[in-house]
């Protein structure tokens, strides 16, 4: 299975308070998965095994145990990444 398998599929982010795309939630800490990846999609993937196929075991611990950031710093880091994506698409 690619790493892009399941980008397409959305989920509620509790973080957020809305749909995210699977791509988000992996790609959230600089194409790290998000800390809370498992227990948002435990029931929809099997997301340890995804997890274990495409990421090493200690980049992975870093990113389920980072710190979370405020809602307030998450969301500007969203828009702009959104803005570098527009740029870059330009």
């Amino acid at each position: 299975m690619s790493l892009e398998t399941h980008d397409d599929l959305k989920a509620y982010c509790p973080s957020l308070g809305g749909e995210v795309p699977f791509k988000y939630c992996r790609t959230m800490q600089a194409s790290l998965p998000c800390s809370n990846i498992i227990g948002c999609w435990h029931t929809r993937l099997d997301i340890i095994a995804f997890l274990a196929e495409h990421f090493e075991a200690e980049a992975l611990e870093k990113a389920i145990t980072a710190p979370r950031k405020p809602k307030l710093e998450r969301l500007l880091d969203i828009l702009e990444r959104v803005k570098k994506q527009e740029r870059e698409s330009n």
